[in-house]
């Protein structure tokens, strides 16, 4: 049975504000002065120079020190193969101290047409792992970690020898055997804007981070044509991961139901547009489902085709994704540019998810949520030069201020520039509490029971430095949940230890604390 946390439901919006609301700290920038900013340029403080063609960044703790490490996987060009080039690695030193960089460390003298760089725990002893997502038909790679932020190459006994083009990957359990597996985008051979396109990939585990190709039986036979994103979610709230893909060249992206065992099936839920470069899944309006902001697939702006608006699907109780756009995004706050990645935060620590737009043509700007799915434009965020080359960017706490920070990787320009940091000294400190959305109890055998939650701290993605700690409390004991893709986390726990007091708490990484009680039937 799913039991849905009906506070976040039933409550008066004025009481919900008091639930979240923060200590009292203010933002000191109003909207309307430009010359503030909610986030300062201190690139030039953190990073050495860089000016690759940068398509991705991933943010992580590599070797254990708690401190946010940055990887920016790079390799260009757009429709075919450029120049391969390093995927620089760069270490916390701590605050206002330069990152050292150990690159050669982990990848050695390796240079890739790297589209994406993803970062977790994929064997289950404790040190994270690296995946690279190669383009342009060539192997993606693993490196596992050794611990102390050492690596040691896997490709050839780990993973499955398949040359593909890979726009991007993601991890989670889709057959719920307790480890993490990996779809990945794939636009097949040849130009991503002339070829017929290619099969989306799922690898699963083994438990030990050996992956077996099981896409031919367990896939739809659909072929993507050029897919730069795809998104696990759980689009009907059965807590198994379904997955969504991205389509610039098609008609529409697609949505592939799980039928729990890891089994993919295409189905027809979402409005046709085509030219979508990325998904970016949230509850934007607190009814327990996620919801989907799209980028670069909406209406031409200004005569030229690169520039687009976004759309906001809005989940529709699991039946299909309604584009509420024009009511919830009007217009004048939804502009168009060449948009290319989305991240959610709640900036302004008041419960609710807004998130950041990356552009290569315009301002990366914030758009604000009204607390009931409603956008509001925010520019003028950044201090600094300007970012016209972003595609991507992602966000973490860089130097334990309970902030979140921006990292950009800058790519596909004419001239390369530097990838960036920009240090949130403006915005409020993070004192908005976790949202536990939803769980289920089921019984497992005769002796054991499992409980999953969507539990998350509006922010994407979900990532292990986001949290101090996910667990059930039974009398005095604590049970850990682990996470397994989206915002999703489970545990399993003998039946002889249930009792009738049982509590679901998340703790975010700034210490913000949410309990429910759950019932176990």
């Amino acid at each position: 049975m799913i039991f849905f946390n009906s506070k976040y439901k039933s409550l008066p919006l004025v009481l919900l504000a008091l639930l979240f609301s923060c200590s009292g700290e203010k933002i000191e920038n109003q909207e309307n002065n430009t010359d503030s900013f909610l986030w300062i340029d201190e690139t030039e403080k953190y990073l050495p120079q860089t000016a690759e063609w940068t398509n991705r960044v991933e943010a992580a703790d590599l070797n254990g020190d708690q401190l946010i490490d940055l990887i920016f996987a790079n390799g260009g060009d757009y429709s075919e193969p450029g120049t391969l080039e390093s995927s620089r690695v760069f270490l916390n030193q701590g605050p206002n101290q330069a990152f050292k960089e150990v690159t050669n460390e982990i990848f050695g003298e390796s240079k890739f047409y790297a589209r994406v760089i993803k970062v977790r725990d994929l064997n289950q002893d404790g040190f994270p792992d690296i995946v690279v997502g190669n383009t342009f038909q060539n192997q993606s790679e693993i490196y596992l970690g050794e611990g102390n932020g050492k690596f040691k190459r896997a490709t050839e006994t780990h993973f499955p020898k398949i040359l593909a083009s890979v726009g991007d990957l993601e991890f989670g359990d889709v057959d719920d055997d307790g480890d993490l597996d990996i779809i990945l985008a794939n636009w097949g051979p040849g130009s991503n804007m002339e070829n017929n396109g290619g099969r989306t990939l799922l690898w699963l585990n083994d438990g030990n981070a050996v992956f077996t190709d099981v896409t031919s039986s367990q896939m739809p036979e659909k072929l993507i044509q050029f897919s730069w994103d795809l998104e696990f979610l759980d689009f009907d709230n059965d807590f198994d991961l379904d997955i969504v893909v991205s389509c610039k060249m098609c008609g529409t992206s697609r949505l592939f139901m799980n039928d729990g065992k890891g089994n993919f099936k295409d189905v027809r839920r979402f409005p046709a547009y085509t030219n979508n470069y990325e998904f970016e899944p949230m509850d934007v309006n607190g009814d327990g489902f996620l919801d989907l902001v799209t980028v670069n697939d909406g209406e031409i702006v200004g005569g030229n085709s690169w520039s687009r608006r976004e759309h906001l699907f809005l989940n529709d109780s699991a039946k299909r994704f309604i584009d509420v756009s024009s009511a919830n995004w009007p217009d004048q706050e939804n502009i168009g540019e060449d948009d290319n990645n989305v991240v959610f935060l709640d900036f302004d620590s008041d419960g609710d998810p807004d998130f950041l737009l990356s552009s290569l043509t315009g301002e990366d700007r914030l758009l604000i949520n009204d607390g009931k799915g409603n956008f509001s434009l925010r520019q003028s965020i950044l201090s600094g030069d300007p970012t016209p080359h972003t595609l991507s960017l992602v966000l973490a706490d860089l130097d334990n201020d309970q902030r979140m920070d921006i990292i950009m990787g800058q790519g596909e320009g004419e001239e390369i520039i530097e990838e960036r940091i920009f240090m949130g000294k403006n915005i409020p400190r993070d004192t908005a509490k976790p949202i536990i959305s939803h769980y289920k109890v089921d019984k497992v055998g005769s002796d054991e029971i499992a409980i999953k939650a969507r539990i998350h701290d509006n922010k994407s993605p979900s990532m292990p430095q986001d949290w101090q700690s996910v667990y059930v409390l039974i009398g005095e004991n604590q049970w850990p949940m682990s996470w397994y893709g989206e915002y999703l986390w489970k545990v399993r726990i003998p039946q002889k230890d249930i009792s009738k007091e049982i509590s679901l708490c998340s703790i975010d990484a700034a210490g913000n604390q949410t309990c429910i009680s759950i019932q176990v039937e």
